[in-house]
């Protein structure tokens, strides 16, 4: 059950990141992820947030590129893309070497105040640069903050990032991380 459960979660990752609905993971689509969320947040190309989100989606394309293309094309299928994250689940080095740095980037983009927490208008934000709907932010914002207070600090959302992509905890907060799948 635990292996399904970390499948459906890629799977929806997947889904979300294929911006371009081609069915395969390419620059192009985080290109387009990083232009909406500059849109989102009112980041031109040029500013230092937009660039650090850009480059950190650069360096996660060439990773992912590398090391999970493994038919060579140029892009990555949902069953490399599933393949490979359900592979590097059991270590965590993957997600600790190029989806953290998004991650962190993401995290600066979104704490428009600089207090280290995002609001639920701030999370949403970043959800709908994602490509969520509503109903997901509302169930991310539920299960991802912890304490309950109507936020979600860096280490909480931190947290929820890692959990989603590495944990096979059934009850884990951060499998909502990007809603309902």
């Amino acid at each position: 059950m635990a292996a399904d459960l970390l499948t459906r979660k890629i799977t929806r990752h997947f889904d979300l990141i294929d911006t371009n609905g081609d069915g395969r993971i390419s620059q192009e689509d985080f290109d387009l992820i990083v232009a909406r969320m500059g849109q989102e947040f009112a980041q031109a190309p040029e500013s230092p947030k937009y660039r650090a989100l850009s480059d950190a989606y650069q360096a996660l394309w060439e990773g992912m590129r590398q090391a999970l293309d493994t038919d060579g094309d140029g892009s990555v299928s949902r069953e490399e893309y599933v393949a490979g994250l359900r592979s590097d689940a059991a270590t965590g080095e993957g997600y600790r070497q190029h989806i953290q740095p998004v991650a962190k980037a993401i995290i600066d983009l979104c704490d428009t105040n600089g207090d280290g927490k995002l609001d639920g208008a701030e999370l949403a934000k970043a959800h709908t640069g994602l490509g969520m709907g509503d109903a997901d932010h509302e169930a991310a914002m539920a299960r991802i903050d912890l304490d309950g207070d109507g936020y979600v600090t860096e280490a909480e959302l931190a947290k929820a990032i890692e959990e989603f992509f590495l944990s096979e905890d059934a009850n884990a907060g951060g499998n909502h991380l990007f809603g309902k799948f």
